[in-house]
């Protein structure tokens, strides 16, 4: 599917430019990856149009956390949410957390530091996914992506290997296709 569709190419610099604090990371995050992934998911869901019944997966795009069902008035940074949807009674069904990597690392997870290991566990994903009954979700910063899969409805977690702004090209997964794939995993209707 992804070698028959052809987006066109619209680059920027990988990773971003330099992040001065967390409200600059979600503009560029705004500008920037939201509306390439939400490109790429409709492109894919096109090629897949007649086979989405049988396969069991609604198209979904990609927003900010305010777009889906707030649940006890949390809001999560960004959601796949069903096209079609109304913000009252949308499901998050991949919610995503977005962080300068001077708050959060996927290296805090073999840290020394109390503090570090305490962040690390990520209890704020967890808790968005298990609201909506989620079962994936992600943590994106300045520096990687993340991906998290809860396991089962005791709070455990699968945590991917961080995947570098810098990765990408034939054979390597990037950040853009980790949020892709994401969101194809989303679009799952027995998620």
């Amino acid at each position: 599917m992804l070698n028959s569709t052809q987006i066109r190419p619209d680059p920027f610099t990988s990773p971003p430019a330099a992040i001065q604090d967390e409200p600059h990371f979600h503009l560029l995050f705004a500008e920037l990856l939201l509306p390439r992934v939400r490109r790429a998911l409709r492109a894919g869901f096109e090629q897949l149009a007649p086979e989405l019944p049988l396969r069991g997966l609604s198209p979904v795009t990609f927003d900010g956390g305010i777009s889906a069902d707030l649940i006890d008035q949390f809001r999560p940074d960004t959601a796949f949410i069903v096209i079609g949807g109304s913000a009252t009674s949308s499901p998050n069904r991949a919610r995503g957390d977005l962080k300068v990597s001077c708050k959060w690392q996927a290296s805090m997870r073999f840290s020394e530091a109390v503090i570090d290991q305490r962040e690390y566990k990520q209890a704020q994903v967890n808790f968005y996914m298990d609201q909506h009954n989620a079962r994936h979700g992600y943590l994106l910063t300045n520096t990687e992506f993340v991906a998290v899969k809860r396991l089962d409805g005791e709070g455990r977690l699968a945590v991917s290997t961080a995947i570098p702004w810098t990765s990408g090209g034939p054979g390597q997964l990037s950040v853009l296709l980790g949020l892709w794939y994401l969101g194809m995993l989303a679009a799952e209707d027995a998620n």
